[in-house]
């Protein structure tokens, strides 16, 4: 349903979940970054409960994301504002903030996306996906994935691989956080739209 930004409980956890739209990256592809502002921005698009927000909002093609964002075989490079800013331009709705823990983040991940969930916006986070699957740290780049929902325990995040909607502990994605810099991006509205409350619904 437009416009029915949440899925109540799902699995039987205590907490409600963003809806957000399914688009899967191919497993060789080094693209997730696009992928998740990809769902993100289509999510705005589609399940803001305002439709003021949803009829602004100009969800991009994948082609249009990755014409902003320079991306290598390790993933996105020369990581910066600037690019995000642009992109945002061309969505119209959506302003994408890059953050990092080290300057002035909270210091745990759920209270960082919790942010945004308040206004019914998700939040992508860089993590360690080896680290996150197998228990062990990784080599490799830095993964793109989406928050949609927290618990008091539990946090559930939209991954743009083939893992899909995953619930798991809060310690165990906190531990994943981009280890170097906890990188995210927190996702707003635009200066003059305002959002819906999480309580208001």
């Amino acid at each position: 349903m437009v416009g029915n930004p949440i899925m109540a409980n799902p699995g039987g956890r205590e907490y409600d979940v963003l809806r957000m739209p399914s688009h899967r990256q191919a497993q060789d592809a080094p693209e997730c970054i696009c992928y998740a502002l990809w769902m993100v921005a289509h999510y705005v698009a589609n399940e803001y409960p305002d439709k003021d927000v949803r009829a602004k909002t100009n969800p991009p093609k994948l082609d249009l994301i990755r014409d902003y964002l320079e991306i290598g075989d390790l993933g996105w490079e020369n990581v910066g504002q600037e690019p995000l800013t642009e992109l945002a331009t061309e969505i119209s709705s959506l302003k994408f903030h890059l953050e990092y823990r080290y300057n002035g983040l909270p210091q745990s991940v759920d209270e960082f996306a919790n942010e945004g969930l308040n206004q019914l916006l998700p939040t992508i986070i860089m993590v360690d996906r080896v680290l996150l699957k197998t228990g062990n740290r990784g080599e490799g780049p830095v993964h793109a994935v989406i928050v949609s929902g927290v618990g008091d325990s539990h946090i559930t995040i939209e991954d743009p691989l083939v893992e899909g909607t995953t619930t798991m502990e809060i310690g165990k994605l906190e531990e994943a956080w981009d280890p170097e810099f906890n990188t995210s991006i927190a996702v707003r509205l635009s200066d003059g739209l305002e959002p819906t409350r999480r309580d208001e619904l």
